[in-house]
């Protein structure tokens, strides 16, 4: 099944129309952060969606608002930029966010990235979540999930090549048990020691 974008839209006295959740539905299951019956008039739309019998939907009446909906062909041009068995990291803008599945809830803050963050992985035990972009963060997947902030001395992430001597990173090309082999702008790649991020010699 596709995974359906769902943007609720609702309208302050003396406002526009305001975009105030963007959900992600998986498998056709509600996000966490829908309501019963908010989930219940959109939910024969989601499901025409997942099943690829339709692109969108637009302004799909709910209770004090609206919804606009689209089908998701392309993971990545979605900002969905990495799925694991139990979660999936999603650009918003310059932050990368992890939630969790099947119901879209929100984790943490796994990076903030100048420009946007490019790619991200997620380890077969979900131990560590890597995200790149200006530089490399990797993120450790256990409590208390601190939202990512620069400047703060933490043992909840590590991150190199943000700031001075810049890595702008473009793509994850490969993870062993011991690093992972990152593409830069350009054609040059570089190697990372997966629990330290240290380079390693090509």
């Amino acid at each position: 099944m596709y995974k359906v974008i769902i943007q609720k839209n609702v309208r302050y006295p003396g406002h526009d129309w305001d975009t105030i959740i963007q959900s992600i539905s998986l498998d056709g299951v509600k996000p966490f952060d829908l309501t019963e019956a908010e989930w219940e008039a959109i939910y024969s739309y989601v499901l025409k969606l997942a099943n690829g019998d339709a692109e969108f939907f637009k302004r799909i009446a709910g209770p004090d608002c609206y919804f606009d909906l689209v089908c998701v062909s392309d993971d990545k041009e979605y900002g969905i930029l990495f799925e694991s068995e139990h979660y999936f990291v999603y650009r918003d803008f310059e932050d990368a966010s992890l939630y969790q599945k099947p119901d879209s809830k929100y984790i943490t803050s796994v990076g903030d990235f100048y420009g946007e963050p490019k790619d991200a992985y997620i380890d077969p035990q979900e131990k560590i979540c890597i995200t790149i972009g200006c530089g490399i963060i990797l993120y450790y997947l256990k409590e208390p999930f601190e939202d990512y902030m620069y400047d703060r001395n933490t043992s909840q992430w590590i991150e190199t090549g943000r700031e001075g001597d810049i890595e702008w990173c473009d793509k994850i090309e490969e993870v062993t048990d011991s690093y992972v082999l990152v593409s830069l702008e350009g054609e040059e790649k570089r190697k990372f020691d997966i629990n330290t991020l240290e380079k390693i010699p090509m």
